[in-house]
């Protein structure tokens, strides 16, 4: 942020944005019926992953793009209140803090398929994953992939970083330290560690790329110093795992919030934005929203009369109805994450479609199934287990 500051240009344009998120914070807050911020539909968000510094191994690769949707399955359950963690926060977990709320987001974060920039390499139906490339040398933002999320996965030198309200049109990125990204047993190279294994601090950095602040803001009890979030009690950081209620806030008889995603406890300690957080976080969206790509992502938007495809997750069996919209062929054509066709197939239209398929000798893993009838084309994601 200092650097952005030091540059007048930069500066400028983070003062500008900021002021239209003033702006859509206050339309928020103003909102007689609060319950309605989150309740629209669920806004699709690019996503763009980079590892600077990594092989051209094949099987190194599948295992990343494997790391990355699992990174990005933990931000949509994380950003979206439907972690499984959550359900720590109890009756009597929240009569501690008696004007906190959960908060969700009600966003998907979405690896781009579709339009990428120009000699990136990456064909069409391919998930927006670099390797190798020197993405930035370094730098924090690159122009030839705004329009998205970018996320840097390399050494960092701290845990990661984000500027304090991102900007898209400027390809600003997150950066992640290569060793707490993603959860699990990770790939060569980018094993999850230590108290970070969980990708929480992808979680953290994004929330700051959402324009929120530590619940803690600069550490210290000052009346002017807080995140400006009125549901999160003004305290000190904290740091391990801290039991429940046992971190005294700045006000006398509150306690920190220890369990939210924007102090520095470790992964498996946050759970939980609250609403006042992910009020915030939406009037940033709302703020820098006509700034994200919508090109750059598979066409999910027209539904099927009466479309059905279960069970999600599967073992590679599950089945697809839906009533066609014309009298054209169907064409059921399965992808994996590096873009490869694993399945295609053309049926004849007689009506309501309903078939099973069986890829039972496919890894697990997440896959994509593209139907089309016609001009009528949708895209879903599958699990595979």
């Amino acid at each position: 942020m200092k650097k952005i500051m030091n540059n007048p240009i930069a500066k400028q344009k983070y003062l500008d944005l900021q002021q239209k998120f003033g702006v859509e914070l206050s339309k928020l807050q103003n909102q007689q019926n609060k319950s309605a911020i989150n309740t629209n539909s669920r806004n699709n968000i690019p996503v763009a992953v980079h590892f600077p510094n990594v092989a051209t191994n094949s099987t190194d690769k599948s295992c990343l793009r494997q790391l990355v949707q699992n990174q990005i399955d933990i931000l949509n359950a994380d950003f979206n209140a439907t972690n499984s963690d959550i359900s720590l926060w109890t009756p009597t977990v929240s009569a501690i803090y008696p004007r906190t709320n959960i908060g969700s987001l009600n966003v998907q974060f979405i690896l781009a398929t579709q339009n990428h920039p120009a000699g990136t390499g990456i064909a069409n139906g391919q998930v927006a994953v670099t390797f190798g490339t020197n993405f930035l040398s370094g730098a924090d933002e690159d122009s030839q992939w705004r329009g998205y999320i970018n996320i840097v996965v390399r050494v960092a030198g701290a845990l990661g970083y984000s500027p304090l309200g991102g900007s898209p049109n400027d390809g600003s990125t997150v950066v992640i330290n290569y060793d707490v990204f993603g959860s699990g047993t990770g790939c060569t190279g980018y094993v999850p560690q230590g108290d970070y294994n969980l990708g929480r601090t992808l979680s953290h950095e994004l929330g700051h790329f959402f324009n929120l602040d530590h619940t803690f803001g600069t550490d210290q009890c000052l009346p002017s110093n807080t995140d400006e979030v009125i549901d999160t009690p003004q305290c000190k950081g904290s740091g391990g795992c801290p039991e429940i209620g046992s971190v005294a806030g700045c006000v006398a008889g509150e306690k920190s919030l220890t369990m939210n995603y924007m102090d520095y406890t470790d992964d498996a300690c946050m759970y939980m934005f609250t609403a006042g957080q992910a009020t915030r976080m939406r009037a940033y969206y709302n703020a820098i929203s006509s700034q994200l790509f919508t090109n750059v992502l598979s066409n999910d938007s027209f539904q099927f009369k009466d479309f059905a495809l279960f069970p999600n997750p599967n073992t590679g069996s599950f089945k697809i109805s839906f009533k066609p919209e014309t009298n054209e062929q169907i064409e059921i054509i399965v992808y994996d994450i590096s873009g490869r066709n694993i399945y295609n197939k053309t049926f004849q239209n007689s009506g309501m479609f309903d078939q099973e398929l069986f890829l039972n000798t496919i890894s697990s893993g997440v896959y994509f199934v593209n139907i089309q009838n016609g001009e009528s084309k949708m895209v879903k994601r599958i699990l595979v287990e």
